[in-house]
């Protein structure tokens, strides 16, 4: 029972944490910025098809797969969990997928399989493709202010750009535009060793394909050179602390506090899915009253 009391308190006093330096943050964007700035909640993007892709597992559908469901994802223009069969979908949106095998070493496969699903049967329903697991968050009307202004027809993806490494970090979600989703598939159907449907890592390996097909990654953070994108969550990227591996990784040097993050912030990677409804609360309850 003390460990149920512990639990219960270091969840309350992260939720409470997060609420308040995301007012602040909110509060710091709403002074420095006016009020056309793409901050602003969008309401007149229904141009831009964006249809979601979102990495989950049976275990999590009461958890994670239900709060992305009910928070960002219905701002999706078509949402799409992907995962291993369950007898038990519990009403949730999974695409159709068979033979998707279990496990964290298995998500090449499970990414390579949704976007061969995505082309088969949705290439012209939608402009735009995301990539993302169930601990992301994205702040839809941002992306799709964002993808208003470019091309779907560019060979050309969206993410967080790891220096060194020449891909986007899974985590922080990406998007595909339809021509490099149509030519993902291309390279799949050719018999080289560059796209591989099965191990290593899911974001090198779909960089790695894209690459060899021309598809190059487009420019993400905002006018004062700030990430949109974010593979960490909001309290390490506000607060810190800021684990190596991202220090090594980053292009620029990680900054905490309200300039971590562009006024017009697309995404924040392992959001625990309570966290997800608090920030979807607090984004268009309080985001938007102005």
């Amino acid at each position: 029972m003390a460990f149920l009391r512990k639990d219960l308190f270091n969840a309350v006093t992260l939720i409470i944490v997060t609420c308040l330096t995301f007012s602040l943050l909110i509060g710091i964007h709403q002074s420095s910025f006016n009020h056309t700035t793409s901050f602003r909640i969008q309401n007149n993007l229904t141009q831009v098809r964006v249809a979601c892709f979102v990495l989950t597992t049976p275990k999590n559908f009461d958890s994670r797969t239900r709060a992305v469901n009910l928070t960002w994802g219905r701002r999706c223009d078509g949402l799409f969990f992907i995962t291993e069969p369950s007898n038990d979908t519990q009403g949730l949106p999974i695409a159709p997928i068979a033979n998707i095998t279990p496990g964290y070493e298995h998500l090449t496969q499970k990414v390579v399989l949704a976007l061969q699903y995505a082309y088969e049967y949705h290439f012209n329903n939608f402009d735009w493709f995301v990539k993302a697991d169930d601990d992301t968050y994205i702040f839809m009307e941002n992306l799709k202010t964002f993808l208003s202004k470019q091309n779907t027809s560019e060979p050309v993806s969206f993410g967080w750009i790891s220096k060194g490494y020449d891909y986007h970090q899974g985590g922080a979600s990406y998007v595909l535009s339809r021509e490099a989703l149509k030519r993902f598939n291309q390279g799949l159907q050719k018999p080289n060793a560059t796209c591989h449907k099965y191990g290593g890592h899911e974001d090198i390996e779909i960089r790695a394909c894209l690459r060899s097909e021309g598809v190059y990654m487009g420019n993400t953070r905002d006018e004062k050179n700030r990430e949109r994108f974010h593979p960490l969550n909001f309290h390490s990227h506000f607060v810190g602390p800021i684990p190596d591996w991202y220090k090594h990784r980053a292009a620029l040097k990680p900054v905490t506090s309200h300039e971590c993050c562009g006024a017009d912030i697309i995404s924040f990677h392992y959001v625990p899915w309570y966290e997800q409804y608090v920030i979807d609360s607090m984004w268009h309850r309080f985001g938007s009253a102005r």
